[in-house]
């Protein structure tokens, strides 16, 4: 095997082009390299677009490949939860899918796997309707399904009793469309609106080596400040205690990232004092990490709030803080499917 870094380059090329996709594990032990070492050729590989990397991942790890390996990744399905994996099929089977016919767990499944599930956006009408394809399907068929879908569901003025009846519309069971599903429609309908309201918001890249001087020197004034407080009497001490308590009350958000020392590195508020997104970084037993942290003001969390926000951690390991407690089917979720999510009462 060649000693120089160009060399062990064209090993990892090399053996990704005949045996991938593969995790950066399998790679290393190919080349008898630590994984730190492999993982930023990789890295280097990804960014130069000579490789790809996957969204879904085993143990923690994303797959690589080539181009023209995509068909492999079919094979990458067996790592998905037991309901995604189902989802996938599904999508396999009938090449498309209309967003507003699933159900929230489908639609926020399919959003995550990404090496499966592309969405489409058509405008019908006037209106713009999301739906989904395979990824391997070309797009002369999926133009033509959607095509097809779209006709079989708008009403024609005929006068012919029997074509009208092939246009109805059964009002019953999820993979049938559901039109009569109004509850489903209005949820689809604020999950658009969301939707869009992140689009307009300029997406976060992270550098975990730089922190904006702006915000050292914000910090170092706000350490300056607490070294000068002069020393209270027992008094005063006791006069403002209340006030405190009564902020801690107030903000326990604010609370929390002190007391766990988390400094926020980015924040992004969707909703004031309901819904915030940060990245921060935070001591761990191995250094320095950065998270992603999703506060959100609500009474109870279900399963539809711990999927979107995984969908907006990517690839951050995700910390959920709320004022409220988790509902029965995203706690017994949280050990299965959202397995890795931290979550935190406060």
């Amino acid at each position: 095997m060649p000693n120089n870094l160009s060399g062990k380059r064209d090993r990892v090329i090399e053996i990704v082009k005949t045996e991938g996709p593969l995790l950066p594990i399998t790679i290393s032990k190919r080349l008898d390299l630590n994984t730190t070492f492999s993982s930023a050729i990789l890295s280097e590989l990804v960014d130069n677009r000579i490789l790809k990397i996957t969204s879904i991942k085993y143990g923690g790890s994303p797959f690589y490949y080539i181009q023209g390996q995509e068909e492999k990744l079919q094979d990458l399905m067996k790592h998905l939860n037991e309901k995604d994996k189902n989802t996938a099929e599904l999508l396999k089977k009938e090449k498309i899918l209309r967003d507003r016919d699933l159900d929230n767990l489908k639609r926020f499944g399919l959003r995550q796997m990404k090496d499966f599930a592309k969405p489409v956006n058509v405008t019908f009408d006037s209106q713009t309707d999301l739906f989904w394809r395979w990824y391997l399907a070309e797009d002369k068929e999926v133009n033509d399904l959607i095509g097809k879908y779209l006709e079989a569901i708008t009403p024609k003025k005929t006068d012919h009793k029997d074509d009208a009846k092939t246009l109805e519309v059964p009002k019953t069971g999820v993979e049938n469309a559901a039109h009569g599903q109004i509850k489903l429609q209005q949820v689809y309908e604020q999950e658009l609106k969301k939707e869009k309201i992140a689009k307009t918001e300029p997406e976060v890249k992270i550098d975990t080596g730089k922190i904006k001087a702006e915000k050292k020197e914000k910090i170092k004034e706000k350490i300056e400040k607490i070294k000068n407080v002069p020393e209270k009497t027992k008094l005063e001490e006791d006069k403002e205690s209340e006030v405190e308590t009564e902020d801690e009350d107030h903000d326990p958000l604010g609370r929390f990232l002190v007391d766990n020392q988390i400094d926020v590195l980015d924040q992004k508020i969707l909703r004031k004092n309901k819904e915030i997104n940060y990245i921060v970084g935070i001591n761990t037993v191995v250094g320095k990490g950065v998270f992603f942290l999703k506060y959100k003001n609500k009474g109870k969390i279900n399963e539809a709030d711990l999927s979107l926000a995984m969908h907006e951690a990517g690839k951050l390991p995700l910390i959920f803080l709320s004022t409220g407690e988790l509902n029965k089917k995203a706690r017994e979720l949280l050990g299965t499917e959202f397995k890795g999510i931290i979550f935190k009462k406060i």
